[in-house]
């Protein structure tokens, strides 16, 4: 058997992938060593306690990197010789995917790395006279011939710690593989040479390198800025797909780290987190999923358009329960009545009066219907209500309300196709419609002013999740499906009727736009992931007005290179008139969520503003 080396870093310590990884490394191995902070002593040795061949080994100073950890533990064993292989890993990748057998994998080699830097194709080693294959150490099985070697051993003592992980690697893979040449040292990976050819392919290639039999994933590809995703085309949604099919408990443990350490916008753009989802299903004849019955919650403060959502009810090919709101006793007594007329049995749906006009369809939601929720006799959900939007011209309004009508009960099948992946995909929290980008200024401005008040309400409940910069990834226009465990914070909160505001101040900053963009983070805290879904005549209509504005704006500027792009834009934002542009606007949306009448005598002053600050020079 094996020891093994887990090295714990600095902000790496999320619960769910340290216990699953331990846990694997345990049952391999009688001697389990774990490096750490001092600082995280208590805290691991309790998270730890239910794991048998454990040691712990505190780090005299802060752990930036793995390969000191491996340094400080591989001193330790160097002072006795070494019979068995040692298997060098930690908290900076994802794993093991397999039982690691270290014999086995190691077979006649001296060194099994689980993959490598291909230095041919890295512009950076152009004139270095050095192997084209560097050994990562993310997980690395060292033979006993290896660690005893009195040259292997000199090469860890004078090692030297490195905060900066590229200087980490130069002083220490890539003098390590020089050292392997001299002792002619031989090298193995879990697949051929020509599975991957790009310059790190541990980031650019993890899809491939994972079927191909990598044991490990590196916690650096989930947070690689999402522009270098793009330019590099790495398929992190294929590596997540591929994980939850292989090991749905490393899947689990993987996306528990996600949620907590990763930006809503920036995971559902590195893994691809959109669906296209067709009118025609697999199972036509569908009508039961495992989750059992729908609560589908409508607040139909329009009676009138009761018509309307009967053609949405139609489109459920499930069975379900509805719960409506609506305004008045009045209104209350021609819903029920007009589903009697329908042939819907009362026991199939409960009609209740919001107490108080103050929040819309968010307070209808968490306040009149928290009973059914904190109940539990319904796992899935979808809400729905009468979409009207005043603000804005009627036209732009009707396909706001088309945009996610059609995204979510657009036919029988369409529906089936989102229940079959709920089902099929129980970490699957919300889905969504993506945020329209016809009619609406929503690209990189959809906090508007909600940000600020969101902040605070999130720290109040104890969501603690990184908010996304620009554009939240949330319910826009508030109609979702959602699985009711990822919303209970949402159900459990004790709001008032006081809590939002009076009409018609129904503002940006008041509480209801705020819980609007608070769901995808409620969702996100609770371990769950955002999908959002389109079907193919909303997809082209989208990403037809989409397309057209970016090649617009960035036809403008010097580079075709997103990365370049991105900091010549950014210097607009540290420019006088970006400074000021955007102090103004917090200005004005204290005063507004403050004072939320004042936006009538307010709002003639910011358009002269932001006329004067976004004109041409």
């Amino acid at each position: 058997m094996a020891i093994v080396v887990y090295v714990i870093n600095q902000g790496l310590n999320e619960q769910a992938s340290i216990l699953y990884s331990l846990k694997q490394y345990t049952d391999v191995s009688e001697r389990v060593i774990v490096v750490h902070e001092d600082s995280q002593t208590e805290y691991l040795t309790d998270l730890l306690s239910p794991l048998s061949n454990i040691e712990m080994l505190a780090f005299d100073q802060e752990v930036h990197q793995h390969r000191a950890g491996y340094r400080q533990a591989l001193l330790g064993l160097f002072e006795h010789d070494i019979a068995e292989p040692v298997i060098l890993t930690g908290s900076h990748v994802f794993g093991p995917v397999f039982r690691p057998d270290a014999e086995q994998m190691l077979g006649d080699a001296d060194l099994y790395s689980s993959y490598w830097h291909n230095t041919s194709a890295d512009s950076r080693f152009v004139k270095w006279n050095i192997a084209d294959k560097v050994p990562y150490l993310d997980f690395a099985v060292l033979s006993p011939r290896l660690l005893n070697d009195p040259g292997f051993r000199a090469f860890w003592q004078n090692l030297k710690s490195e905060g900066d992980p590229w200087l980490g690697f130069l002083r220490c893979e890539i003098e390590l593989v020089r050292l392997l040449e001299r002792l002619d040292v031989e090298v193995i990976y879990p697949f051929a040479e020509d599975t991957a050819d790009s310059a790190d392919p541990r980031l650019f290639e993890i899809d491939a390198l994972l079927r191909a039999g990598s044991p490990v994933m590196p916690v650096a590809v989930v947070l690689l800025d999402p522009l270098l995703h793009d330019l590099n085309s790495i398929s992190f949604r294929g590596a997540l797909d591929w994980l939850r099919q292989q090991n749905p408990e490393l899947y689990s443990a993987t996306l528990r780290f996600v949620t907590r350490h990763v930006k809503l916008r920036e995971f559902a753009t590195i893994a691809d987190q959109y669906e296209v989802i067709s009118d025609y299903s697999a199972e036509p004849d569908k009508s039961e999923w495992a989750f059992g019955d729908v609560a589908v919650f409508i607040h139909a403060f329009y009676a009138e358009m009761m018509p309307e959502f009967w053609t949405l009810i139609e489109r459920l090919p499930c069975r379900f329960h509805l719960f409506l709101t609506t305004a008045t006793d009045e209104n209350a007594e021609m819903i029920a009545q007009f589903l009697a007329d329908k042939g819907l049995a009362s026991n199939r749906f409960t009609v209740r009066v919001v107490e108080q006009n103050r929040g819309r369809d968010m307070s209808s939601l968490f306040i009149t219907w928290r009973d059914i929720i904190l109940e539990g006799q319904y796992e899935v959900a979808l809400r729905l209500h009468s979409k009207r939007t005043p603000q804005v011209a009627r036209q732009v309004g009707n396909s706001f309300r088309d945009h996610l009508f059609e995204n979510l009960v657009r036919s029988p099948g369409y529906v089936r196709g989102i229940l079959d992946r709920m089902e099929a995909e129980p970490d699957v929290g919300l889905v969504i419609p993506p945020v329209i980008h016809v009619g609406f200024g929503t690209l990189g401005h959809s906090w508007y002013n909600n940000k600020p008040a969101l902040a605070a309400l999130a720290k109040q409940m104890y969501i603690d999740v990184p908010l996304d910069d620009f554009t939240p990834v949330t319910a826009y226009g508030t109609m979702y499906w959602f699985r009711t465990d990822a919303l209970l914070k949402m159900f459990r909160w004790q709001w008032k009727w006081e809590d939002y505001n009076a009409e018609p101040h129904h503002i940006d900053g008041g509480l209801a736009h705020v819980q609007e963009r608070l769901i995808g983070y409620c969702v996100q805290d609770a371990g769950y992931r955002i999908l959002q879904v389109m079907n193919p005549d909303m997809v082209a209509r989208n990403y037809a007005k989409l397309e057209y504005k970016l090649q617009l704006f960035s036809a403008y500027l010097g580079s075709n290179n997103a990365i370049d792009q991105h900091q010549e834009i950014s210097s607009v934002r540290t420019s006088f008139r970006g400074r000021t542009y955007r102090r103004l606007r917090e200005t004005y949306g204290a005063l507004l969520r403050r004072f939320p009448a004042s936006r009538r005598y307010l709002l003639p002053f910011k358009n002269i503003a932001v006329s004067l600050l976004t004109q041409r020079r």
